[in-house]
């Protein structure tokens, strides 16, 4: 059975941010996390819709997923899935009638173990830059639950700033991090309604659905550094640091990385005003 299927954290809120993004991003009928084995295909999460898809749980042979062929190496992403042939002879496209797909893998201890896909029976291109911010989004989900609980975090210094990882290193409280930035960007919305020569307002749309995910990319460095100051200041583990900063913003009804970029300048300069359950040790 795929690692991924039973994991409590796939329900989390940080995957749910995640998955919401990049159905926002990709704008396709279905975005789904998938699991993995050397037998067996899953759908893990599952967000939209198609006649025929199955619900979460649902399993299949995993030489008929799409997601089984990109691994092995096929193109990541076509909108003509039935002329490609690694992929036209596999399940989606021959019972679904599966026209567009993209993949990127989820990895465990550099196995992969799942994939964050997206699939509709229309012509969808992905351009490379959208691809792009997909494999960062497939990185949050895998460092999230891969990290393990907190007592296998630990935060140290690093020549790029603070730096979060578990005994794989695997960078949990980022993950979490951008995960609250992407779910307070990019809310979960219906998928929006197709037109007929509308192709500006799609690549708009899509334009400004990337230009969101690159502004909490870069958000997430921002908290991360401040995660580390509260960590090291108040003797918290870096979990409950974000969750202290994150209330504080929240209660004063400002952004999370705003306040974060005010804790960071702290460190340097002690004038900084900050709420009082960030100043000071506890």
């Amino acid at each position: 059975m795929p690692i991924l299927l039973n994991h409590p954290d796939m329900h989390g809120p940080v995957v749910d941010a995640a998955l919401s993004a990049a159905a926002d991003m990709l704008g396709m009928e279905v975005v789904y996390i998938g699991g993995l084995t050397d037998e067996e295909f899953a759908l893990v999460r599952l967000l939209g819709g198609m006649p025929g898809i199955g619900a979460e749980g649902s399993v299949i042979p995993r030489t008929e997923s799409l997601c089984h062929h990109m691994v092995a190496g096929a193109t990541p992403c076509t909108a003509a899935a039935p002329d490609v042939p690694d992929y036209a002879g596999t399940l989606p496209v021959r019972e679904l009638g599966v026209t567009s797909y993209v993949g990127v893998p989820i990895r465990s201890n550099g196995k992969v173990v799942g994939t964050l896909c997206g699939i509709d029976r229309t012509a969808v291109t992905v351009p490379p830059e959208v691809l792009r911010v997909l494999t960062g989004l497939a990185a949050v989900v895998e460092a999230y639950v891969a990290a393990g609980d907190d007592g296998e975090v630990t935060i140290r210094r690093s020549g790029q700033g603070w730096r979060v990882g578990g005994t794989d290193d695997l960078d949990l409280t980022s993950a979490m991090s951008l995960g609250d930035l992407l779910a307070a960007e990019l809310p979960a919305a219906p998928r929006p309604p197709r037109a007929d020569g509308d192709a500006l307002t799609e690549t708009d749309r899509l334009r400004l659905s990337v230009g969101q995910l690159e502004h909490a990319l870069a958000a997430r460095v921002v908290v991360e550094q401040a995660i580390g100051v509260l960590s090291e200041r108040q003797h918290l583990p870096p979990r409950a640091a974000f969750e202290r900063l994150r209330k504080a913003a929240r209660t004063r009804g400002r952004k999370v990385h705003d306040v974060a970029y005010e804790v960071v300048a702290s460190a340097a300069d002690p004038s900084v005003p900050l709420p009082p359950e960030l100043a000071g040790r506890r």
